[in-house]
């Protein structure tokens, strides 16, 4: 079976999982579930956390990787500026930790963090923004580098950790919502045009929170949490038609409307909805534009599109509210989005999936899968320790797996032995049959290479023993060092019989050593020594004739 991924969204409304497996050509999405939180008096995390025991038990999911996602008051987001460009990142490591001990109400030891350098931004008129999306401070041009970084307690990530154990997983990683935006900005087709245009924003309406990501050039620069979402909606609702919570909540899902030139409203009754709604939903806007201004302001980049996810997002003309209201577009995800993001093995089903509610952590499935989460804090002592005990729970059928290796190649092996065998025989019979020919018997190969015949091995070679250069070497390797003797060797003649040496030495007894060590050469047979004369200075001069078999 593949291995598989998961991530876990633990909302204040529904519990959000999906399972991916990866793949050489990328992750691929098996499975996406969202089921209700029960309503109850214990704390909300804690009636997620039974809901979560149980799809991972329904699931079977003990033995896979899993990851949790934290988002809005739990992590502490910021862009921070550095001076220099290049940097080794356990170096960059260390100074992200520095400078976010000043700016997190945090001390350095209590504290995890992650973080990803951002690109730089695009020079000023070279995206097509909208002139009202530009309003505002822009962030000077620096000659360094920016880094987008989330920082939590450590305390809440090592409680997390644990929530997780409990309900029968180690989280492999505690993933922030940056990577998550990344992933699923780049598999929704309709954002093709938008992020190749500039920055583009992923906003995520919950119930209780709404995430805002900035994505440009393939990296998250910017996210913040906005303490708006449905639930302040639904409180409204109930507040304005006195309805209990939960029918307010119904009421929302099958009639909520918010109107827009786009969509206005078509009778008096939905503008009474939308009187009751646009009172939480303008400063719910209001809130996304000083988002895109702070990003705008801290780090170059102004959104020119945005994309709408989360079950919040389901509110019937937000889309167009939030287009007007942020000069922008911004769009839910398409039939052909939820395709792309539901993958070839959930196409089928991809309408009755939960995708647009649960896009947020698909994304998270996707980064997860691909190995190295962008935003994960898990990390310094909190960080996974990679050992092997993944492999007791496979010991069989990678035991099955060496067997069947073994097998196969013990086959292979068996069946060139055979083949070598049958060849063997053939050359065999072939051999007796043209060596009676030859010889008038049968013979072996052994016979034939040691007969002094044609094509016997003791039959004399055409090539000599060695060559007249190999000869010399031999000469020069035996000549004795200057300390003993001084020679001057004036001809050096080498034939295949013989070889002749003249020159002169200061001695007689130099030429007696000369002799001893020639004959150390097993080649020469007799070294012949002629008549020695005396030169005018006293030098003795020489002539040895060496008869020599070495050719």
């Amino acid at each position: 079976m593949a291995s598989r991924v998961f991530a876990v969204d633990l909302g204040a409304w529904s519990v959000k999982l999906a399972v991916a497996s990866p793949g050489l050509r990328g992750a691929t999405l098996l499975n996406v579930i969202e089921r209700l939180v029960p309503p109850g008096e214990q704390p909300a995390e804690t009636r997620a956390k039974a809901v979560l025991a149980s799809m991972i038990e329904e699931l079977r999911l003990r033995d896979d990787s899993g990851y949790i996602g934290v988002y809005g008051d739990q992590v502490f987001t910021q862009v921070l500026e550095f001076g220099f460009k290049n940097l080794r990142r356990a170096e960059l490591d260390k100074a992200v930790g520095g400078e976010l001990e000043g700016v997190v109400p945090v001390d350095l030891e209590d504290m995890v963090y992650t973080f990803e350098p951002i690109p730089l931004p695009p020079e000023p008129g070279v995206t097509a923004v909208p002139a009202d999306a530009t309003r505002g401070r822009l962030a000077a041009t620096t000659t360094g580098m920016r880094v987008l970084t989330y920082a939590m307690r450590r305390e809440r990530a090592e409680q997390l950790i644990e929530l997780g154990k409990s309900c029968g997983f180690d989280p492999r990683g505690v993933l922030a919502c940056g990577g998550s935006a990344v992933r699923l900005v780049e598999r929704t087709p309709s954002m093709t045009k938008a992020r190749t245009d500039g920055a583009v924003a992923v906003i995520d309406i919950g119930h209780d929170r709404t995430d805002v990501v900035v994505v440009a050039g393939g990296k998250a620069v910017f996210s913040r949490s906005i303490g708006r979402a449905g639930k302040h909606v639904t409180e409204a609702i109930a507040k304005f038609w006195k309805l209990p919570w939960q029918d307010a909540e119904r009421a929302k899902h099958s009639d909520g409307f918010i109107a827009s030139q786009a969509e206005p409203a078509t009778s008096d009754q939905w503008a009474r909805i939308h009187t009751v709604t646009v009172g939480e939903l303008a400063p719910f806007a209001r809130d996304l534009r000083q988002t895109l201004a702070a990003c705008r302001a801290r780090t170059g980049f102004t959104p020119t599109a945005a994309l709408l996810v989360g079950g919040g997002s389901r509110l019937r003309g937000m889309a167009n509210f939030l287009t007007e209201q942020l000069a922008i577009p911004v769009w839910r995800p398409s039939a052909e989005d939820t395709l792309a993001l539901a993958g070839p093995r959930l196409g089928a089903e991809s309408g009755q999936l939960p995708i647009d509610s649960a896009a947020m952590t698909i994304g998270m499935a996707y980064d997860a899968a691909g190995g190295r989460p962008q935003f994960d804090l898990r990390s310094g002592a909190l960080a996974v320790k990679m050992d092997l005990s993944f492999l007791r729970t496979r010991a069989v059928p990678l035991g099955a797996a060496v067997l069947a290796i073994a097998a196969f190649a013990a086959g292979s092996a068996y069946a060139d032995l055979y083949r070598l065998r049958k060849a063997e025989k053939i050359l065999s019979t072939r051999l007796a049959a043209e060596s009676a020919d030859q010889f008038g018997e049968a013979k072996t190969a052994e016979a034939v290479l040691d007969s002094n015949g044609p094509g016997g091995s003791s039959a004399i070679s055409p090539l000599p023993k060695m060559s007249a250069y190999d000869i010399l070497l031999e000469v020069s390797s035996k000549v004795p060092p200057k300390d003993k003797i001084t020679v001057d060797i004036d001809q050096l003649q080498i034939d295949d019989t013989k070889v002749d040496i003249q020159g002169t030495t200061k001695t007689a007894e130099g030429i007696d050593t000369l002799v001893t060590e020639l004959k150390k050469i097993e080649c020469f047979k007799e070294v012949n020594r002629g008549p020695t004369d005396t030169n005018a200075d006293g030098t003795k001069k020489f002539k040895l004739t060496i008869t020599a078999a070495c050719m």
